[in-house]
């Protein structure tokens, strides 16, 4: 619950990554001042029959004419008024008669009026002057813009609105805070969760700065702010917030203020939120006995505290059916617009959804479910969290009655949530917020695999393989670059060059913001890819080329013998992941495909119970020490008889699928990338390596180049970083990783392959960074960008990360086991 702004939040459109980058320069530098400290304001009123009195009175009685219906009349005597103060010497008073006149249209909901007074405005001799009363008009500019979904142009003047507030008043000061403000909330309204969460942030931590905890407007930036959590998910910040503001507010303002109610209702949804009922309905009683006292004589200021209250006991009840007139009064808070928030509406939708499909009444669960979504998309947007949410309910409801329509609405809010998801976690500057956009996903991922391992698991199981690009957020355009630079390779050089220069550009984008850290670097990498990609264009034009369209899976690129063991993992997560053990429930599955078969998907149940410590032992063991064993079999029995259980949990469920192959390609994720999987024991004695030649890829999309060309590309430099020494204090090195990129490093130059070392003290992240962009494969052991990958990013490594931008493979291993180093 947030007291309005001056604008409404509807039919909201998502924000461009172009928007959200803008952004990003003003949260990591300050804003250019120069142009509004240029023009001095100068206020000297005019007098006569033209100045200013006879114009302020002519612009209040064209205000009174447009505010009682006669719009056409009173703005053309607005235009007249305006023309005439122009030509006074008076720039700040004619900026105020623009807000004042832009303001009253706004009121009678002509927008159009409006927005032509405001070009107007900024064409006149007055605003050349620059006035303070600039930073005014550009802002409420700004918001009638971002109310329209026109975000690409507001934020523009958004934030020349707020270098004006900065030039005028001081950075930091309650002016230009509450500009930036206003800023957080169009954006949030307008898709752009991340950015605006940030920015959110980052205003109230400045406010706390510059004015002071006990200011009004940190309390009013604070209660912003915690909005923003609770919109993606994150109840628990939002709590710490909402508490610091009813401490504040009610300590200035008193307890029965509207103020401190708005702030007592956050707490409450809060503590909803988070499962805490019986704290929740405390504060919701507080809400109410706070409208009661405001409004004694008005029983409906007190009502939205009684829904709250009476929601939150349906909502305790969990999965019992609720009575006849209850499900009654749910529906009726869902129909009521003018008296219920939509944060309420919305829940109260979703909840008597549940219960109608309970009784066997899916048409009208739907037909809730659809209505939460219409509230969702009107007040926030069609591409926010919350209508996520809801998506992913009217997706699992389907499931029961019509598999095949499931299918395509899981498959529909994948591809919509996916894209989103790319730009949101790639635009998170706090990880806290990256994690609570990801487990949107995270849900959606978690459903999807019950839904293709459960009822209607024929239908489902092509579809749900067709997801694991969450894995790193990597998306068709490398696989289309990475396709068409295997075709081109050895045959059109300039082309290859200008494919493989957009190909290594667009994993290291996509490594750097799904990191959820912008920096200046990643904004350096995202316009290179961008002339890259131009660049690139160019010439396929010129050649009359395309990238390839069609979407590859990784069926078309096996030969019969041939299979990819694509592990998954899935997590739901509880509603407080700053919890102890914020997982509800974690599942593994692995995603089988061959040359002649449809996808299957296994479910291999629960990750966590698959490595006790004795295996977690032995894999480190073996990691520090395999590259310098004597003898490869010297502990073969020992490690046989500590992976057996290993073998039965992770492989052998698989083993049906495989009876014909010989060449496994297992694509591990997360802590799997540390499983040793040749040296898991076999099912008639051996290791899996004695039946199996397998090579580890971090993406399927190394078959493109695997099958295209086997050997080992001699242009450009191979990049090994390893045996690292930090310093202190700094992270500890893994063992042997020395050993490691040395083994590589003499298979590399056997074939011909130059070779770069990084290694020993020295070695920083500027260094890294600068010999990746010179290098055709690289791999780091332990190396200061690493450090980077919040867990949230899920890219499947563990202790290293490989990138081979065209040559997606290169065997590294000892024995017949290999590794693959694909781009992904």
């Amino acid at each position: 619950m947030t007291i309005a702004l001056g604008f409404a939040r509807a039919c909201r459109a998502a924000a461009s990554i172009g928007v959200v980058l803008a952004l990003g320069a003003v949260l990591t530098a300050t804003i250019d001042t120069a142009a509004a400290q240029s023009g001095p304001t100068r206020r000297t009123p005019a007098q006569g029959a033209g100045g200013t009195q006879t114009i302020t009175a002519q612009i209040k009685n064209a205000i009174a004419l447009t505010r009682s219906g006669k719009i056409d009349a009173g703005y053309a005597q607005l235009l007249a008024a305006l023309d005439a103060a122009d030509k006074l010497d008076d720039a700040q008073f004619v900026m105020e008669q623009y807000f004042d006149a832009t303001a009253t249209l706004r009121a009678v909901k002509r927008d159009d009026l409006a927005e032509k007074l405001f070009v107007r405005a900024f064409q006149s001799k007055a605003a050349a002057q620059r006035p303070p009363g600039n930073a005014d008009v550009l802002l409420m500019y700004a918001i009638l813009l971002s109310d329209h979904a026109r975000i690409a142009e507001a934020v523009p003047l958004y934030m020349k609105a707020i270098a004006a507030f900065n030039a005028y008043w001081g950075e930091g000061s309650e002016e230009s805070l509450i500009a930036s403000d206003k800023l957080a909330v169009a954006l949030s309204a307008n898709g752009s969760a991340a950015s605006a969460t940030n920015l959110g942030r980052h205003n109230f931590e400045r406010a706390e700065k510059a004015l002071g905890p006990d200011h009004r407007t940190t309390w009013k930036l604070a209660n912003n702010y915690a909005d923003m959590l609770r919109e993606i998910g994150a109840p628990a910040k939002a709590l710490e917030l909402d508490l610091f503001a009813i401490e504040k507010r009610a300590k200035h303002y008193g307890e029965n203020h509207l103020n401190t109610l708005v702030t007592v209702n956050n707490a409450g949804q809060d503590l909803l939120n988070l499962g805490r009922f019986d704290d929740a309905r405390r504060y919701f009683r507080r809400h109410r006995a706070i409208a009661a006292a405001m409004a004694p004589k008005d029983p409906s200021f007190a009502g939205q505290a009684d829904a709250w209250l009476f929601y939150t006991d349906m909502l305790a009840a969990g999965d019992a059916a609720i009575a006849p007139a209850d499900l009654g009064r749910l529906e009726a808070i869902v129909a009521n617009e003018a008296n219920f928030a939509d944060f309420l509406r919305i829940k109260s939708a979703v909840l008597a959804a549940g219960q109608r499909e309970q009784r066997g009444e899916r048409d009208k669960g739907m037909r809730l479910r659809e209505t939460a979504l219409a509230i969702s998309s009107r007040a926030f947007t069609a591409q926010h969290p919350i209508s996520f949410e809801i998506k992913l309910g009217i997706a699992t409801a389907l499931i029961a009655d019509d598999p095949a329509r499931a299918v395509q609405a899981f498959a529909a809010l994948d591809r919509e949530m996916f894209d989103w998801m790319k730009r949101e976690v790639g635009t998170s500057g706090d990880r806290a917020v990256a994690e609570a956009i990801r487990a949107h996903a995270d849900h959606l991922l978690f459903a999807f695999g019950r839904f293709a391992t459960g009822a209607g698991s024929a239908v489902a199981q092509p579809a749900f393989a067709a997801v694991l690009r969450w894995k790193t957020l990597g998306g068709a355009d490398a696989t289309a670059l990475r396709r068409l630079e295997t075709e081109v390779g050895g045959k059109d050089e300039e082309t290859a060059t200008l494919l493989r220069t957009a190909l290594r550009l667009n994993g290291e984008k996509q490594e750097l913001f799904s990191s959820g850290n912008i920096d200046d670097w990643a904004r350096s990498v995202w316009g290179r890819q961008d002339a890259a990609e131009k660049a690139l264009q160019k010439r396929l034009d010129a050649i009359g080329a395309k990238l390839p369209q069609d979407p590859i899976r990784p069926s078309q690129l096996l030969a019969s013998q041939e299979a990819v063991v694509n592990y998954f993992i899935t997590r739901q997560w509880k509603a407080d992941r700053q919890a102890k053990d914020p997982l509800a429930a974690t599942v593994l599955y692995a995603i089988v495909e061959t040359a002649t078969s449809e996808p299957r998907v296994v479910d291999l149940g629960d990750p966590g119970r698959m490595i006790d410590t004795g295996v977690r032992t032995e894999i480190a063991r073996l990691r520090a020490t395999r590259a310098t064993m004597p003898d490869p079999d010297a502990h073969a029995p020992d490690v046989k008889g500590r992976f057996q259980n290993l073998r039965a949990r992770l492989f052998a469920p698989l083993e049906p699928l495989l009876k014909d192959k010989t060449t496994l390609y297992v694509v591990p994720d997360g802590f799997l990338s540390a499983v040793p999987f040749a040296l898991l024991p076999g099912s008639g004695g051996g290791l899996l390596e004695d039946k199996f030649t397998i090579r580890m890829l971090t993406s399927p999309d190394a078959l493109i180049a695997i099958h295209a060309r086997e050997t080992l590309d001699q242009r450009g430099a191979m990049l090994l970083a390893g045996g690292i020494e930090y310093g202190e204090p700094g992270p500890m090195p893994l063992p042997a990783t020395r050993t490691e990129i040395d083994a590589i490093a003499k298979l590399a130059r056997a074939r011909g392959a130059p070779v770069e070392m990084l290694t020993g003290r020295g070695v920083s992240e500027g260094t890294l960074r600068a010999a990746i962009g010179k290098a055709r494969i690289w791999r780091r052991t332990a190396s200061i960008a690493t450090a980077r990958h919040p867990a949230s990013t899920r890219c499947g490594r563990a202790a290293s990360c490989c990138r081979a931008p065209a040559t997606a493979d290169f065997r590294c291993a000892t024995r017949t086991t290999a590794i693959s180093m694909p781009s992904n």
